[in-house]
Parts: structure tokens; sequence; C-alpha cells
């Protein structure tokens, strides 16, 4: 039987290895709301962002939270914004195009830095 400190070693092998389907995941839904700007797939990629934003933290990557934290952020204020103040989903999509590259890119690092060690 494995103590506490195995299980979680072997979640956080877990979670590493899904990195790059995370990237994919991400990326995809990114360009999607890129593409249509719609309130769809603003939703479907701040689900996406948000879990990141839970997850990565509690796994050890720190940076990869904080990047997905400010993007779900910028979403949940554009959210709750009143109609009169709320801008349009293609604006939302404008401003989170260079957090949005940075937080892939990042992703994307670490991704390729796991399946190096897997290797």
């Amino acid at each position: 039987m494995l103590d506490s400190s195995q299980r979680f070693a072997l979640l956080r092998t877990r979670y590493t290895q899904s990195l790059a389907s995370k990237h994919v995941a991400l990326e995809e839904a990114w360009r999607a709301f890129d593409t249509a700007a719609d309130e769809a797939t603003a939703r479907e990629l701040q689900v996406l962002v948000h879990r990141l934003a839970g997850s990565a933290p509690a796994y050890g990557y720190g940076p990869l939270g904080m990047l997905a934290s400010a993007i779900d952020g910028e979403f949940t204020e554009w959210e709750n914004a009143t109609d009169a103040s709320r801008d349009s989903a293609r604006a939302v999509a404008d401003r989170l195009a260079e957090p949005m590259q940075v937080l892939l890119d990042r992703l994307a690092a670490f991704a390729a830095e796991a399946a190096a060690q897997s290797s």
C-alpha cells in the first residue's frame, strides 16, 4: 500500500504527463474563441483556464497557475460586468491574445520538459 507522499508523487506524475493534452485542449479552445469570439466559446475556454488555474499550483506548477488565474479573472470580470459596461467578446479576445499566448507557450514548455524527462 502506498503512503500519502507516494500517492501524491503518482498523482503529480500523472498530472505532468497530462500537460501535453491540456495544451492541445487549451490551444483548440483559444482558437475557437479567437475565431468566433462569442459567449459559448468564451465559456468553454474559461472552464479550461479555470481548471488549470486551480490544479497547476497543487501539482507544483505555480507560475502556470498564476498565468491561468489572471486570464480566469479577466473572464470573471467580463461575465460580471453590467450590460452597459460589458466589452464585446471580440474585445475580450483581443485583450487576452498576449496573455493566452504566454500561457500556451509556458504550458508547451512544461509539456516538452515532461516528455523529455520521461524518455
